[in-house]
């Protein structure tokens, strides 16, 4: 029986799939937009396909000169009345039939939008078939309802649509099979480390987590990751805002995990980190900007798409919190909650 640690591995691969096949996989995008002078994204979704697109916010940004903005689509549905006539909206939902992305679609299309759907099944789901554009998230079947092989992909997806209608390639598909090729080495990194510090992790039932830039977007990954697997409380926060008013609350029986990136922040990162080490208890730097042996370092390998090198250190340390807990992860913990409310069609 697969096991999440074996969807984690198969990430590599779907991202080399996906930087061998960009102009095919976004040929149908090219074709509806051309013409259209597109200058902004508007991404509606939920959960960890939200945050995947979120993670990607910087490189839209500064790589393909456009405009991004996020929304989860309860909001989207119940408050955007102002359209932008030069601006795709991309509703991302990994099976398709998230009730509320579906809704919000919708709403787009009759309002005149011009919509695209990211969905691992484009020509069979409704949000894929709902959308004027259906592009293939690339993932294939995901076993479990956890996503990391989903959440990998969209990220890469994201990127690649930008550049798409920025008419952009360059080393851009290189740059994703380098980092592809190292998250191996980061999962390795992410075990060993793991079973290093397995005790003073497996006796605490709280985390916080924060990191700047795309780093903070990986956080809020690795938050929602924590909570659904181990699971366990969990809040994420920009790196700043960490120093603020959470702060008050720091404690001996939580985790904490500072994201950082050499020349980037860290030496704020740095002096949090050596904070929270001194003078409240387990905190550890990750990246490569590491001070001591608690820290879980790495080197990544892409300057573009390290997000998903980043990311990989949760995903492998949620699973196997998870399977030292004894957790079933082909369930949810309160699965009687569909009775009530659904999430899907």
């Amino acid at each position: 029986m697969a096991s999440v640690l074996d969807c984690i591995e198969r990430i590599p691969g779907k991202l080399n799939q996906l930087a061998g096949s960009v102009e095919m996989v976004f040929e149908s995008l090219r074709w509806q937009t051309e013409g259209n002078r597109i200058e902004s994204l508007v991404f509606i979704a939920s959960g960890s396909s939200y945050n995947a697109a979120f993670a990607a916010k910087g490189f839209l940004e500064r790589e393909c000169g456009l405009h991004a903005e996020f929304y989860y689509p309860n909001v989207f549905l119940n408050s955007e009345t102002i359209w932008d006539s030069k601006a795709l909206y991309v509703f991302i939902s990994q099976g398709g039939s998230t009730r509320m992305v579906y809704l919000s679609a919708q709403k787009a299309k009759e309002a005149g939008a011009l919509t695209c759907a990211i969905t691992a099944d484009p020509s069979g789901s409704p949000i894929g078939t709902l959308c004027h554009i259906s592009i293939s998230m690339g993932c294939g079947k995901e076993e479990f309802l956890y996503r990391t092989l989903g959440y990998s992909c969209t990220a890469a997806d994201v990127c690649f649509l930008g550049l798409s209608i920025a008419n952009k390639r360059e080393h851009y598909t290189e740059e994703l099979r380098r980092a592809a090729a190292n998250l191996p080495m980061v999962e390795a990194a992410a075990v060993k480390w793991y079973q290093q510090h397995r005790f003073s992790l497996l006796r605490r039932n709280k985390a916080m987590l924060a990191g700047s830039g795309e780093l903070w977007a990986v956080a809020q990954e690795a938050d929602i990751k924590l909570m659904e697997m181990v699971p366990m409380m969990t809040r994420s926060y920009e790196l700043e805002e960490f120093i603020h008013g959470p702060q008050n609350c720091f404690a001996d029986d939580m985790l904490f995990f500072v994201l950082a990136k050499e020349g980037e922040d860290d030496e704020k990162a740095h002096k949090i980190a050596r904070f929270l080490k001194q003078e409240i208890g387990f905190c550890a730097l990750v990246g490569d900007a590491g001070m001591d042996e608690r820290d879980l370092s790495f080197q990544p390998a892409s300057r573009f798409f390290r997000f998903l090198e980043y990311i990989t250190v949760f995903q492998v340390i949620a699973y196997r919190m998870a399977e030292d807990r004894g957790r079933d992860l082909t369930r949810g913990v309160n699965a009687q909650i569909n009775q009530y409310i659904t999430k899907v069609l």
